[in-house]
């Protein structure tokens, strides 16, 4: 790379990967993030929602899980944020050149999705997402390659890179299926490599766990997956549809989308002169973006749908942008182009301040309930905030229980859900060594269900905790009233933003179950 550009990227890297530091220390984790941990307390070849390597990810960077806090957690999204940008570039230089690579560079860094949402906060995505751009860079080598060996040694990763996004995210089997299109209607001679069929065969190695997990678990994986996006039983939903456009419109940064679809008229309009260079390379990196996006919007007319699905994507796009950008970059334009490249990445950077500055001082509930024993219901504002706070109060009362012989050491906490559980694990039964056994339906508990097998479960006459974010409030007596000999509100504990109370969070003394509770579910499901 062109000396010049190569500073210039490594700073964008350095400063950006600052930025995420900083932020990653201002916030709790999320919900999500703090049931991941759960793939890091027990690893397994697979778990009920995901594969694995999100749970590796995490007990790397935590050092086996010996340092463990808000920043650690979040270290593998991070560093992977800052290798997936020196990946970007590496595939825009290989298609075009040096400038065009570290345009790339920046509509990376300026995407909400790849630099905040897989970028700090620690989901699967912040993993599949490296092993997508690895397994794009095989692919341009493949389709144009500088020699015959080149060519397969990339055909030889490309099945390992597949192999590892599938065993990070399911959806990682659409670079497989692309790739495979465009072998079949524009480059048919690879079929011939011997490479090729071997790539197959390392991917389906590497996958083979999640194959072999879900036959001894009734492939509840697929099972579950296929639920979540069933079409049959529903019509079409166009405020889901609404909703996933804009939400994949404000992940991908609005102004970024501007672009695109200003690319997307001119590509159309003369698609020969735009990829006149590099169309093998394009052409594939397309056919492996463009059909999640496509699938994601079509199931959203029917589901609700979550906007980062279709991010690995955008990737495609993405690439395609910094060619053309590089390509109509006449040294007149040069001034103006830096100061929209400029405005994308401060308008992401304005939007984490924006969002930090909501979640800490916002004087109430934005949005949700306002009121009532659901206070701060369907409010996302109040997520990564105040649990750190509950766990101080809750140590203060469960200390006054032990001292007065109202409940014992090892008295549990009780959870019937993956969310708020993930929370209460994480920043209570954690630091302060409470056991935590979940109770309830597997399609609720999700991977708590295998981490009873880490405890003893609650036998008749023993007590337990049950805590309830008013966020995700369902009544003590509701779920658990006919398991207990009594059910008591032990205490209600705010949690205040600015003056304004936004949250509580309700305390339950279980006393004496009447059946023993916390036990294998899974062999009770597999019967």
């Amino acid at each position: 790379m062109d000396k010049a550009f190569r500073i210039k990227l490594r700073w964008l890297i350095l400063l950006s990967t600052l930025v995420r530091i900083l932020f990653a220390n201002l916030l709790e984790l999320g919900n999500d993030e703090v049931y991941y941990y759960t793939y890091a307390l027990q690893p397994d070849w697979n778990h009920f929602d995901h594969p694995p390597m999100i749970g590796f990810l995490i007990k790397f960077f935590t050092l086996n899980l010996h340092w463990v806090n808000t920043f650690s957690m979040r270290l593998g999204a991070i560093f992977l944020a800052a290798l997936n940008t020196w990946i970007i570039a590496c595939i825009v230089r290989r298609i075009a050149n040096d400038r065009a690579a570290f345009i790339a560079a920046i509509l990376f860094t300026a995407s909400i999705y790849s630099s905040i949402i897989s970028g700090i906060f620690i989901l699967p995505d912040s993993i599949c997402n490296t092993f997508w751009l690895a397994a794009l860079y095989c692919m341009v080598l493949i389709v144009k390659p500088k020699d015959k060996k080149e060519q397969t040694e990339a055909l030889l990763f490309l099945g390992v890179w597949i192999g590892l996004a599938c065993m990070s995210k399911v959806h990682g089997i659409f670079l497989w299926l692309g790739f495979l299109a465009y072998l079949f209607l524009h480059q048919r001679s690879l079929l011939k490599n011997w490479a090729f069929y071997v790539s197959l065969i390392i991917s389906g190695l590497i996958i083979s766990p999640i194959v072999l997990w879900n036959i001894q678990h009734d492939f509840i994986t697929w099972r579950f997956h296929g639920e979540r996006v069933s079409l049959l039983d529903a019509g079409i939903q166009i405020h889901f549809f609404l909703q996933a456009f804009f939400g994949q419109v404000l992940y991908n940064n609005p102004l970024l989308c501007l672009i695109y679809a200003y690319l997307a008229l001119a590509v159309i309009k003369n698609w020969k002169y735009h990829t006149q260079h590099c169309r093998k390379e394009i052409a594939v990196i397309l056919y492996c973006g463009l059909p999640i996006i496509f699938i994601a919007s079509f199931i959203s007319l029917f589901k609700q749908v979550l906007p980062h699905w279709s991010g690995a994507g955008f990737f495609s796009i993405m690439i395609l942008a910094a060619v053309w950008i590089d390509q109509e970059l006449s040294l007149e334009k040069i001034r103006t182009v830096r100061k929209v490249f400029n405005g994308i990445l401060f308008f992401t950077l304005g939007f984490m301040i924006l969002a930090v500055c909501i979640i800490h001082y916002y004087p109430g509930n934005p949005i949700g309930i306002k009121s009532g024993n659901e206070l701060g219901k369907e409010d996302v504002s109040i997520e990564m905030i105040g649990w750190e706070q509950f766990a101080k109060e809750f140590e203060k009362i469960r200390s006054e229980d032990l001292e007065q012989k109202r409940m014992q050491e090892n008295d549990p906490i009780l959870v019937n859900k993956w969310f708020p559980a993930g929370h209460i694990l994480f920043y209570v039964a954690r630091p302060l060594e409470i056991p935590l056994l979940g109770e309830g339906k597997l399609q609720d508990l999700h991977k708590f269900a295998w981490l009873n097998n880490m405890a003893n479960p609650i036998q008749i006459a023993d007590d337990a905790y049950y805590i309830s974010p008013s966020n995700n409030h369902v009544e003590a007596y509701e779920i658990y009233g006919k398991d207990f000999e009594s059910i008591n509100l032990r205490k209600v504990i705010q949690q205040k933003r600015a003056g304004v109370v936004v949250r509580k969070w309700y305390i339950y003394h279980l006393k004496g179950a009447k059946r023993v509770l916390g036990a294998d579910l899974i062999k009770d499901h597999l019967r």
